[in-house]
């Protein structure tokens, strides 16, 4: 496994190192790529919980830098506006409002004048994650077998999940962690930070009956309007999963759309967006620079 992932680099450096990089970055002007980031590990800590996540500061500060030398960076609420510059255009999001990301993650931004988009689920709030406690430290991550039932029989849902098979961790750094209220808060008044909504308490939509579907969908729009102009009625769906009876209630709750977590670049043409069904490229911990490159050039899709 190892050896494989060496070639892998090895070739993605090679091909990010060549001209064709630029020649398809090129061919993405006048569309638009939507990035979905979780969290930002803090320079000197070690990534912990569901690894995939949890990205360096160092990679995070890396990738921006990478963006604003080839894209432009605009906020979500330009998605609608036609593209007016000669390179691609990236728009930043991030997903959960982990502790790591609205605090260094938010500083990195801020030092650049990034903006970006978080998109939180307030009843989340100064807690932890299910697949962070439960994740395997020789994996890296939450068991398939154990992330499918959460999931499914347990709808995603913290304390279902937890009692079928906490109790997991004890204890997670700070950083891993949900950012309480007042966090969340602090961050959306650094200059291009917005919030968007992840649902109440980040379940698996698909799994839910009409009910505590509406409910999950409206009360995060509550929450955001108490916050003012830093709030925007976006959605992104917990664990990007959707379906057409979720995006016909996201539509019905007033969001003007809603992401998923995959499929990459948006249409160059906006009569054919489904607006309730958007894609974002996920950006995993792990990925390299030059992987990186090539992903936001359009090379590579995942």
């Amino acid at each position: 496994m190892r050896v494989r992932l060496l070639v892998k680099r090895l070739a993605e450096g090679l091909l990010s190192a060549s001209g064709a990089v630029g020649v398809a970055r090129r061919r993405c002007r006048g569309r638009t790529l939507i990035l979905a980031y979780h969290n930002v590990v803090p320079a000197g800590e070690s990534p912990c919980g569901d690894r995939s996540l949890h990205l360096p500061q160092a990679a995070f500060a890396g990738h921006l830098d990478a963006l604003m030398a080839t894209h432009d960076v605009v906020p979500l609420a330009d998605i609608d506006n036609e593209p007016c510059g000669k390179r691609p255009r990236v728009i930043l999001t991030l997903d959960d409002a982990y502790r790591g990301a609205i605090t260094v993650g938010v500083a990195e931004l801020e030092r650049r004048g990034l903006p970006a988009t978080v998109f939180v689920a307030p009843g989340l709030f100064g807690g932890t994650t299910w697949w962070d406690r439960l994740s395997d430290p020789s994996a890296g991550g939450v068991l398939p077998a154990m992330r499918a039932a959460a999931l499914s029989a347990h709808q995603g849902r913290f304390d279902r999940v937890m009692s079928a098979f906490g109790p997991g961790r004890s204890s997670l750094p700070s950083w891993a962690g949900i950012a309480t209220e007042d966090e969340v808060l602090a961050a959306a008044a650094s200059p291009g930070i917005t919030l968007g909504a992840h649902t109440w308490s980040h379940p698996n939509l698909t799994a839910l009956d009409t009910e505590d579907l509406a409910n999950e969908l409206a009360s995060p729009l509550v929450w955001l309007r108490t916050v003012g102009q830093s709030a925007t009625p976006w959605l992104a769906y917990p664990y990007g999963f959707t379906s057409p009876v979720v995006a016909r209630a996201a539509a019905a709750a007033g969001y003007a759309g809603a992401f998923r977590i995959d499929g990459g670049w948006m249409a160059k043409e906006p009569a054919v967006w489904r607006r309730f069904d958007l894609p974002r490229l996920n950006v995993p911990s792990g990925l390299s620079l030059a992987g990186f490159r090539l992903r936001t050039a359009g090379m590579l899709t995942h």
